[in-house]
């Protein structure tokens, strides 16, 4: 008995699914504008976000593991704005792309240049030379539009793969030091230093032996021992950097366009994603990136009241400004409170020096009190009753303790506090002016006179 072949249901979920990929690459610039749109929305937001878990972070490293964060900060925020703004383009470009294409539905002859009457004959006549139709217009507009979305996604494989790699190697050499029980910061300087050493050993010969210029200056055959030791070294290469990801895109820019434009495009991406992490963060450390104050700049404010000084005026613009604080610009006790902030960056080198053999936790303490220097109208404090302190409420931990204002009259007062590195060495220091006022509290026993 003959029984025809019956089609399985595997081969037809197959054959929708191919037709469903058919389809969809018939629609690409419908999934342009979705991914640009949903992109954009979250790259506004994540600068922010890095912005606020850097913060967080960063004040408890120092050395190689400071600069990570750093980079990696600025690396993230720089390039999510610059993602951010080539994605607002796109669709910039897109916009404009889908009103042409409107134009060209509601009217197919496009311009009828003998029914302008705005403009004079000659001025007619050039933009009927100089301006392009409808379909030259839309067809300029999609190539733009793809040109942008290719070069974003360019841009964002190599600036990623490259940051992963260092942050890959310098997490590895931390471990490895760990491991051995040995200081993690001459390891992660040595992760840095053998990836740029080795970056460097596969990218520089490759370019010199394998480069346009040599061929266009050889003319004969290329000597087996060279073409071996080029495809090693690119095999190396796309160890290193993903190629298979990048060159297609790559490639079919840079032969499709011309060369200086993708090249200016390129760099411009990668330098704006460099540059843009570093200008939030100085947005935040500076009063204002652009202004006027010609009679009363910086240096006359580190001379009055700051914000950051002062724990009920502080706010999140005041979030890296890691000062000696005081609970308010008015004080109304009998003493007050001083932290003193132990950033390990700018303390732990100078602490090393000073109190190589400190073991004990007074011992500690002591040497981190002796960094600093407290003075209330000139007249010293003693620091000796200052205790070490963890204020989670600013994610820092330093030294806190209660200065004494007995015999000080109401009114002004300053509050000078420096940081001196001088005896370790270092030229370093810092001097934070803090002035308030104090209005003493009153006593029961001013009463009876007061009657």
């Amino acid at each position: 008995m003959n029984h025809e072949p019956v089609e399985s249901t595997e081969s037809l979920a197959a054959t929708q699914r191919r037709v469903a990929f058919e389809s969809l690459r018939e629609r690409t610039d419908e999934l342009e504008l979705i991914i640009s749109g949903i992109s954009l929305l979250a790259l506004l937001s994540l600068p922010g976000w890095l912005f606020d878990h850097w913060v967080q972070v960063e004040v408890h490293a120092e050395g190689q593991r400071h600069l990570l964060l750093a980079f990696a900060f600025q690396l993230g925020s720089g390039l999510s704005m610059t993602l951010a703004g080539a994605f607002l383009l796109h669709l910039a470009v897109r916009a404009y792309w889908v009103g042409l294409i409107g134009l060209k539905a509601a009217f197919p002859a496009g311009i009828r240049w003998d029914e302008i009457r705005s403009i004079g004959p000659i001025t007619r006549d050039y933009h009927r030379r100089t301006v392009v139709d409808l379909d030259t217009a839309i067809d300029a507009a999609d190539r733009v539009a793809s040109i942008v979305f290719a070069l974003v996604s360019l841009v964002a494989l190599s600036v990623l793969w490259i940051g992963v790699l260092l942050v890959v190697a310098t997490l590895f050499a931390m471990g490895f030091a760990a491991l051995a029980g040995q200081s993690a910061e001459p390891a992660t300087d040595s992760a840095s230093t053998v990836f740029a050493v080795l970056t460097l050993i596969v990218v520089l010969p490759l370019l010199a032996l394998d480069s346009a210029w040599l061929a266009r200056r050889q003319q004969r055959p290329v000597p087996a021992w060279r073409r071996t030791v080029v495809e090693k070294l690119i095999y190396l290469q796309g160890i290193l950097f993903p190629q298979r990801l990048v060159l297609p895109v790559q490639l079919s820019l840079e032969s499709n366009l011309p060369r200086r434009t993708f090249t200016l495009a390129f760099l411009l991406l990668l330098l704006s994603s460099a540059v843009f992490g570093s200008v939030q963060e100085r947005a935040v450390r500076e009063f204002a990136l652009v202004s006027s104050y010609s009679y009363f700049g910086d240096t006359d404010a580190e001379e009055g009241l700051r914000s950051a000084h002062y724990a009920n005026l502080r706010s999140e613009r005041d979030a890296l400004a890691r000062v000696p604080l005081i609970p308010a610009d008015m004080i109304a006790d009998g003493h007050l409170r001083l932290f003193l902030p132990y950033l390990p960056e700018r303390d732990n080198a100078v602490l090393r020096v000073q109190c190589p053999q400190a073991v004990d936790s007074a011992a500690r303490r002591r040497c981190l009190a002796g960094l600093w220097e407290v003075t209330i109208d000139d007249k010293p404090a003693d620091l000796a009753a200052f205790v070490t302190a963890e204020r989670r409420d600013l994610g820092q931990r330093g030294l806190q303790g209660y200065l004494s204002l007995a015999g000080l009259a109401p009114g002004a007062h300053v509050l000078r506090v420096r940081w001196n590195a001088a005896a370790a060495g270092r030229a370093k220091r810092a001097d934070y002016r803090i002035p308030f006022w104090f209005s003493p509290p009153y006593q029961q026993d001013l009463a009876p006179a007061a009657r």
